[in-house]
């Protein structure tokens, strides 16, 4: 009896200071609060704290993966238009800001609106918002939410 509680203890006392040092990835899942968005070229800010109550279309990107350039190019496009029911933030993963800023210029992008990132803030990103198989777009609520991945713009169009 005495052996079965002190090995329950000591299983309990394990998991306390195991659990203390895990901390669980944010999550970018439909449902759940966004990830923090802090960028180390925008002096410390979050380009999503900026438009808190809207609803933001949030994008990553890259110049050698064409289908989320030419996302990222539709998204700024349709942010453009005057009845758009959303803010876009666009994210680029390129690792050279010289080729950002190039094709910001080539594609005509807001660049109010365009962000490039570190090597350093690239890796956080990809963890938080769980991008390592690929890139995404996230439509986030007033609060903050992600209510859709990828949105098409029929969904967009639907927020209004």
């Amino acid at each position: 009896m005495n052996k079965t509680i002190l090995i329950i203890a000591i299983l309990g006392l394990f998991t306390l200071l195991t659990s203390a040092y895990y901390s669980a990835p944010a999550d970018s899942r439909i449902g759940y609060k966004a990830p923090s968005l802090v960028l180390d070229n925008n002096n410390g800010l979050s380009p999503l704290k900026q438009h808190q109550g809207n609803y933001v279309l949030l994008t990553f990107w890259s110049s050698a993966d064409v289908e989320s350039r030419l996302q990222n190019k539709h998204f700024d496009n349709l942010s453009r238009l005057d009845n758009a029911p959303f803010t876009h933030v666009s994210v680029n993963m390129d690792r050279s800001m010289n080729v950002f800023k190039a094709i910001v210029k080539i594609d005509k992008l807001d660049q109010s609106a365009q962000f490039g990132t570190s090597r350093d803030a690239q890796e956080k990103i990809i963890k938080n918002w769980r991008l390592d198989e690929g890139y995404h777009s996230f439509l986030l609520d007033g609060e903050g939410k992600i209510i859709a991945v990828d949105p098409t713009e029929q969904t967009l169009a639907s927020i209004k």
